[in-house]
């Protein structure tokens, strides 16, 4: 019997993702002197898998106007405005998607070009499950160390979090 391509976003992604590759960290983070696969390599990784297979890479910058609401027991609720990026993946009428709210240091434009990046990065590579050659830092880098030495401390031994041994070593042959 023929190989049948089943005509849904789901297999069409799960088609895609037999043939993209791990994303090189070729960009350079100077404030944690490290390397990281940057917006570029996600993008080289995966185009060519999504074209394949007719799936679609939208990323929409967008926003929620800032706003204030009655309550029904007559108090006002304040919503700040929300800035945020919504990566879809079209395929036909059918759309996966996943969206990230901005957040930047400063209110100027370089800042919120960072972010923007930062999220279109992090969306489209989450959806598609892309892997890195980095190494999982348990959040260490994102958080700092300063809040990574607040944390340690709060466990009462001052001992970093231990990592899970090896499978090898739980299975006895």
């Amino acid at each position: 019997m023929p190989d049948k391509k089943v005509d849904t976003i789901g297999a069409a992604i799960a088609r895609a993702q037999l043939t993209i590759k791990k994303a090189e960290k070729s960009s350079d983070n100077p404030y944690f002197k490290s390397k990281y696969a940057g917006l570029e390599e996600i993008i080289a990784v995966t185009r060519e898998a999504l074209n394949k297979e007719d799936i679609a890479v939208l990323q929409v910058c967008d926003f929620t106007p800032e706003r204030t609401e009655l309550t029904e027991d007559g108090k006002k609720v304040h919503y700040p405005r929300q800035d945020f990026i919504t990566t879809k993946l079209v395929f036909g009428d059918q759309v996966v998607q996943s969206s990230m709210p901005l957040r930047s240091a400063k209110e100027d434009m370089q800042s919120l070009g960072s972010a923007i990046t930062y999220a279109r990065r992090y969306t489209l590579q989450s959806l598609l499950c892309v892997a890195t050659d980095e190494p999982d830092d348990d959040g260490n880098a994102a958080v700092g160390d300063t809040a990574m030495q607040t944390k340690t401390n709060r466990r009462g031994n001052g001992a970093p979090k231990q990592e899970a041994a090896k499978a090898s070593e739980f299975i006895k042959g």
